[in-house]
């Protein structure tokens, strides 16, 4: 059994129980019986009344009860809620040291460019005021950020994108790199003027294509054990859909390593254990797949297989969809013979069977199993029935 939040055991003094408790309280769950009740650690707020409460963090900022309408932090053996009087935020400060906050909180954590440290907050009989809040000191260190980021946008001449740049919380202050992966994901300039490189962006749009070579040797134990094995998949697309033609240069001029990368992690255990080679070749720019016929030949009269990643594609979407068609037949044969052998009344009204037999059959075809079904009766009725020895004895 979990230790009840220390709102459930101030009800508790004052004489409430689990079957009756304030208008104020609620239960942990919507579907809670007694033993998820101590195990969730007892009542929570209602909304309406968390909201209207007032916290403080150690430091005098002001928070209002609905900043903490999104759940809690479990740490170090403690809930950190409003229930438990507890409740905490993100330190508007960064601070990574402070006397003020609970010292279970009194570290930084953070990966890369983050800055995350906690402060523990506590209930106050005071009214929210703004100009002593924490949503005051946040919004003077997000202007205090746009500051820094036009000032970056003067010391380089305009020559910023605003997706290309990331704020270090640590050094504080903006630093720009350049990834066309991320404009492929982000940019929206397209046929307009690039911010980083005040380039115009073609509106013509295509895709990034490369083959993947793989070298292995078998170990299958056949006679053609420890042959070696080369094979191609050409015309494999690294974006899932089309991006503009001058995203997709720059993705081939700069992201190769990233290409390579990417290619040789699907590949990371085959490599690893059965010493596979994974090469990454011909990384283009095209509007649409192209294919060198000449070469294929020549790859083929190598002993090289060769694959075209678009043929195997639309292979596995048939394949798929077969499958489903053969699937769908058989529930369709399996939906007829129970409505054959047990009746049309046997569904009941808007199971799932019921749905499937409206919408697969139709009334018409309903009909005709009913009769079936009838038919069905009548001949089991008429079978012989095996007598058996006791029967006369």
């Amino acid at each position: 059994m979990k230790e009840y939040n220390l709102f459930t055991q101030k009800l508790f003094e004052q004489g409430y129980t689990f079957e009756h408790y304030p208008n104020y309280a609620r239960m942990p769950n919507p579907v809670c019986d007694r033993k998820l009740f101590d195990i969730m650690g007892g009542f929570r707020y209602e909304n309406w009344y968390q909201n209207q409460k007032v916290y403080s963090t150690g430091c005098g900022l002001l928070c209002r009860g609905s900043d903490f309408s999104n759940g809690y932090m479990s740490y170090m053996g403690i809930d950190w809620k409003p229930e438990n009087n507890n409740p905490v935020i993100l330190c508007p400060y960064k601070k990574e040291q402070c006397t003020l906050r609970s010292p279970l909180l009194d570290h930084v954590e953070g990966g890369g460019i983050c800055k995350i440290s906690q402060c523990d907050c506590h209930e106050v009989d005071v009214p929210y005021e703004y100009e002593h809040s924490k949503d005051r000191v946040w919004d003077e260190r997000h202007k205090r950020i746009r500051e820094k980021y036009e000032e970056l946008k003067r010391q380089k001449k305009g020559h910023v994108c605003y997706w290309q740049t990331s704020y270090n919380e640590w050094t504080e202050q903006w630093e720009q790199r350049y990834d066309p992966m991320e404009c492929a994901r982000m940019c929206m300039n397209t046929g307009g003027t690039c911010d980083l490189k005040h380039t115009l962006i073609s509106k013509k749009r295509g895709n990034v294509f490369y083959d993947v070579k793989i070298t292995r040797i078998r170990r299958d134990g056949t006679l053609f054990d420890g042959q070696k094995e080369i094979s191609i998949q050409k015309g494999c697309r690294l974006l899932e859909t089309s991006k503009s033609m001058t995203i997709c240069e720059n993705i081939v001029r700069y992201g190769r390593k990233l290409i390579i990368s990417h290619e040789q992690m699907k590949y990371h255990s085959e490599m690893f254990v059965y010493g596979w080679k994974v090469e990454v070749l011909n990384i283009r720019a095209e509007r649409r797949e192209s294919r060198d016929l000449l070469q294929d030949l020549q790859d083929i009269r190598e002993g090289i297989t060769i694959v075209h990643a678009s043929d195997q594609e639309k292979r596995n979407k048939e394949l798929k969809k077969q499958n489903r068609a053969k699937q769908k037949e058989k529930r369709e044969k399996r939906l007829e013979q129970k409505i054959v052998q047990n009746g049309w009344d046997s569904l009941e009204p808007f199971s799932l069977d019921y749905h499937h037999a409206l919408k697969w059959f139709g009334q018409e075809k309903i009909e005709v199993l009913e009769r079936r079904h009838q038919k069905y009766q009548e001949e089991e009725r008429n079978k012989p029935q095996q007598m058996s020895l006791f029967e006369f004895m």
